[in-house]
């Protein structure tokens, strides 16, 4: 069965480049919902963006990512049996809750049904790193803000956490899949706990 692994963390500090780069080692990676719906959202000139319609971005947010969670799950034969996501659903929630809606707890049921490995690897905020396109139009001092309440947020759920470094790509990736797999007694990548 496949692990789930999801990268979380500050808007534009790394973390997808950083899975596009396992990408191109072979691993499978699911992307960032959210950015897909607001690039297709603008490109069919449509209002449910994070700016326009929050509570309508929102749900679709949680919607699929919840398809693709369940997508990749059904996936079989993953390489290392790994999948890699660009953040989750979960976060979504998290946002949810915090647009103080008369039902912003109806999606909280997912929280406990749909699990992703207990391990949530976070990028931390890059300042250096930090530009806006058309999909990001935060500030920096947003993106921390958010960052904080992801850190607060996926504890309460069950969740630990590991930051990656601010390195470059290749020596991220190495850490990143040393916590992944570990290192057995004879230097090979394998799976944890075996």
């Amino acid at each position: 069965m496949n692990r789930l692994i999801v990268l979380s963390g500050c808007s534009s500090s790394g973390k997808s480049t950083t899975l596009s780069a396992l990408k191109n080692k072979g691993y499978t990676v699911v992307p960032e919902v959210g950015r897909e719906i607001v690039k297709e959202q603008l490109a069919e000139g449509g209002g449910i963006t994070p700016w326009q319609k929050p509570k309508e971005f929102c749900e679709l947010l949680i919607s699929r990512s919840i398809e693709a969670f369940y997508a990749a799950k059904a996936l079989p034969d993953a390489q290392g049996e790994v999948i890699f996501f660009d953040r989750s659903f979960l976060e979504g929630i998290a946002y949810y809750q915090l647009l103080k809606v008369s039902d912003a707890h109806k999606y909280d049921f997912l929280v406990h049904e749909l699990r992703f490995d207990p391990l949530i690897f976070m990028a931390p905020p890059w300042e250096e790193l930090f530009c806006h396109d058309k999909e990001r139009k935060h500030s920096f001092k947003e993106a921390l803000e958010e960052y904080e309440r992801l850190v607060e947020f996926y504890p309460r759920q069950g969740y630990s956490m590991l930051e990656l470094p601010k390195t470059s790509v290749d020596k991220r990736i190495e850490w990143l899949l040393k916590q992944v797999f570990g290192i057995n007694r004879l230097g090979r990548l394998s799976l944890r706990g075996e």
